[in-house]
């Protein structure tokens, strides 16, 4: 008679569960990473549009600064015609400040930024404040909520009358 020898070639109920858990915890570190990588790269998207559309305030009013000088407005009396101090809302297409509301920016259907179109959750605000009869300072800043938090982006400038004409 043959004796039949078994060998063990399986694996044993402890190692399987061992397996299982290192298996469970690499894949869950893994979807915490990559989930972790996309809010941060929506994060700062949205930085970066906040960004860019406070530099966008202060450059419609320098542009209106500029624009006072091109009709010879000059002295310290007329320089700043419709930059005087105060809070504003402003638009690229506008050649002049809006009142202050707290609107939210819009996307038109050319994909420009503006108070009319599709809300988006962006709000900007211009500061202007007077330094001297020939400087101001312009503060733009733009807030959102992003994940339950308030986010705030702020760029400041400060303006010269520099081809003044006393």
């Amino acid at each position: 008679m043959k004796k039949i020898k078994f060998e063990n070639k399986g694996f044993t109920l402890m190692e399987v569960i061992v397996s299982i858990a290192i298996i469970t915890v690499a894949l869950i570190s893994i979807i915490s990473l990559i989930s972790f990588s996309i809010s941060g790269i929506v994060t700062n998207g949205s930085k970066t549009t906040a960004f860019g559309l406070a530099q966008e305030g202060l450059e419609i009013v320098r542009s209106i600064r500029d624009n006072n000088w091109l009709n010879y407005k000059r002295t310290s009396a007329d320089w700043r015609d419709g930059l005087s101090a105060g809070d504003y809302r402003v638009q690229y297409n506008s050649t002049s400040l809006l009142s202050y509301s707290y609107t939210p920016l819009r996307i038109d259907v050319d994909g420009f930024y503006r108070y009319s179109g599709i809300p988006t959750k962006f709000y900007r605000k211009i500061t202007i404040s007077d330094v001297d009869d020939n400087q101001f300072k312009v503060v733009a800043e733009v807030s959102w909520q992003e994940k339950g938090r308030n986010l705030q982006m702020t760029a400041e400038s400060r303006l010269y009358n520099w081809l003044k004409e006393d």
